[in-house]
C-alpha cells in the first residue's frame, strides 16, 4: 500500500515512517515544506515531496496513488486553517485521513486553544464522508520528561512542578508513530478514535524521585507568566497555562488499552524511557 505522510518532521512523524517502512510492502511518500530536514531525520527509504502542504494543487498530486494520509502539523496559532484546507483538498479522493489528534479529555469546544482547534478539525472530519480514523494521544514522555524536564534537572537539581500531586498517563512518542502506522495500514480502524496512555499515571514528584531530583510547587499562572516573560505568544502562554491546569486537575490520569488493543503488546513506560535517557547522557558524556 501507498501512504502520504503530512507533517511528518516533527516528534512523531518519523517514527510513524520508520514502523511503515518496517512492514516492508508500504511506499511512504512525504510531503513537507523543509526537505532538508525530512533528510536529516526521516529513515532511508521515504520518498520526499517538497511543497507547501497549504496548497491544494500540491496536497491533490501528493496524495495521488495513496491509500491512506496521515495528518498532522505544528503546535500553531493557525493549525485549524490549515488542517482543515488539506481536509477540503482530499475530499472525494479516495483516502483515508488518520488525524493525529491531542489530550483526549481536552478535546472539546471548552478545552485549551490548540485542543479547540483539535476539536474542530474533528468535528469537520468526522462529519465529512470522508474515512477517517482519529489518534488522541496523551501527554508526550519525550515533550514533559526529555524536553521539559531534563534540562531542568541538569542545570538546578529541580523540576517545576505546575500539576501538584496529579498524575499524567505519560505515552512514548515511538508508540504514537507505531500505532499510527497501524492505522494507516489497516482500514479495520476506519471511523474509530483511539485514546493513547502510558500504562499507568505517574506524578512529577515520581518522575523527579526516580531522577534523583526534587521539584518545586508553581501553579500553571506562573508557566503562563515565565512564557510571556520569555517572549512566547499570549495565546501559546494561554494554552499552556490551561493544559497545566487540566493536568493540576488530574484530567490526564485516565489510562486506556488502545496502544495494546492496536499493537497486541504493552506500551513503554516511563521507567524504561528514563533509563534510556541515562544511558545516551552516560554515553554522550
Amino acid at each position: 500500500m501507498a501512504v502520504l505522510l503530512i507533517g511528518a518532521t516533527g516528534n512523531v512523524g518519523p517514527h510513524v515512517a520508520r514502523a511503515l517502512l518496517r512492514r516492508g510492502d508500504d511506499v511512504v511518500r512525504v510531503l513537507t515544506r523543509a526537505a532538508a530536514r525530512a533528510a536529516v531525520v526521516l529513515p532511508p527509504g521515504c520518498q520526499v515531496v517538497e511543497g507547501d502542504p497549504g496548497d491544494d494543487d500540491t496536497v491533490v498530486t501528493a496524495a495521488a496513488g495513496v491509500d491512506a494520509v496521515f495528518l498532522l502539523s505544528g503546535h500553531d496559532h493557525d493549525m485549524a486553517d490549515l488542517q482543515l484546507r488539506i481536509i477540503r483538498a482530499l475530499r472525494r479522493l479516495p483516502v483515508r485521513i488518520v488525524k493525529l489528534s491531542g489530550t483526549s479529555t481536552a478535546i472539546n469546544p471548552d478545552g485549551p486553544y490548540t485542543c479547540r482547534q483539535h476539536w474542530e478539525i474533528e468535528q469537520v472530519l468526522v462529519n465529512s464522508g470522508q474515512p477517517f480514523t482519529i489518534a488522541r494521544p496523551n501527554g508526550y514522555m519525550q515533550t514533559l520528561i526529555g524536553t521539559i524536564m531534563m534540562p531542568a534537572v541538569r542545570a538546578t537539581g529541580r523540576i517545576p512542578n505546575a500539576i501538584g500531586d496529579a498524575g499524567i498517563s505519560l505515552v512514548d512518542t515511538r508508540d504514537v508513530g507505531d500505532v499510527c502506522a497501524e492505522l494507516l495500514a489497516e482500514d479495520r480502524w476506519t471511523g474509530q478514535t483511539v485514546v493513547l496512555t502510558g500504562g499507568r499515571a505517574v506524578t512529577y514528584r515520581e518522575i523527579a524521585g526516580l531522577l534523583g531530583a526534587e521539584t518545586v510547587d508553581i501553579t500553571p499562572a506562573d508557566v503562563r507568566a515565565s512564557l510571556l516573560e520569555r517572549g512566547t505568544a499570549r495565546w501559546e502562554a494561554e494554552h499552556f497555562q490551561e493544559m497545566y491546569q487540566l493536568f493540576r486537575d488530574g484530567q490526564s490520569e485516565f489510562v486506556t488499552p488502545d496502544v495494546e488493543r492496536v499493537l497486541g503488546r504493552a506500551p513503554r513506560t516511563v521507567e524504561d524511557y528514563l533509563q534510556e535517557l541515562a544511558v545516551s547522557h552516560a554515553t554522550a558524556a
